[in-house]
């Protein structure tokens, strides 16, 4: 019993300090990191390079495929007339290739997902250092990133994204971490 009444007194003394009076003019803001990673300068020349680099790998895959294709054809064709020992050695060259074309293939993805992550990284230390820079010239309590649905529901918050895509366009300096 004497425990809810340090419970209520206590609830009590918050709602009628200062501080529980300054809650409420909180001012919130929220950021779509993807939409501005997407939106930024070197977020577009990033995209548009790992895309030039998917596109050169895809050539490269599919130069392989074809002449994978093309010796799958030709054990086809050959299947009656090949000897026993010779059409041995054609399922294990087309199954070598095939193996080639797997491993090739998962590599390749491997590598456009590190060069994305690597470009993306500065880009995100970046905006954060912005985004900080925005909220403390705006007055802002709290800032959230939005595109990760960790905010569901923010009645009275501002968007901050454009804000933050055309500070950093702009070269504008980060603030210093904290």
């Amino acid at each position: 019993m004497k425990r809810w009444k340090y419970v209520v007194a206590a609830l009590m003394f918050l709602t009628m300090h200062p501080v529980a009076v300054h809650a409420q003019t909180l001012k919130i803001g929220l950021v779509d990191f993807q939409k501005a990673l997407n939106d930024v300068e070197e977020g577009k020349r990033a995209k548009a390079s790992l895309k030039a680099q998917f596109e050169q790998k895809q050539n490269a895959l599919t130069a392989k495929q074809d002449a994978l294709k093309g010796l799958k054809d030709q054990l086809e064709t050959q299947r009656t007339t090949l000897n026993p020992d010779a059409m041995k050695a054609k399922e294990a060259e087309y199954r070598d290739k095939f193996l080639d074309l797997q491993k090739t293939l998962t590599q390749f993805r491997s590598e456009i997902a590190t060069k994305e992550a690597e470009m993306t990284q500065n880009i995100i230390v970046k905006m954060r250092g912005i985004v900080q820079g925005v909220g403390q010239k705006g007055g802002y309590n709290l800032i959230f990133e939005s595109s990760q649905d960790a905010v569901l529901y923010a009645p009275g918050a501002t968007d901050l994204t454009a804000q933050v895509v055309s500070a950093y366009n702009s070269g504008a300096p980060a603030a210093a971490p904290k």
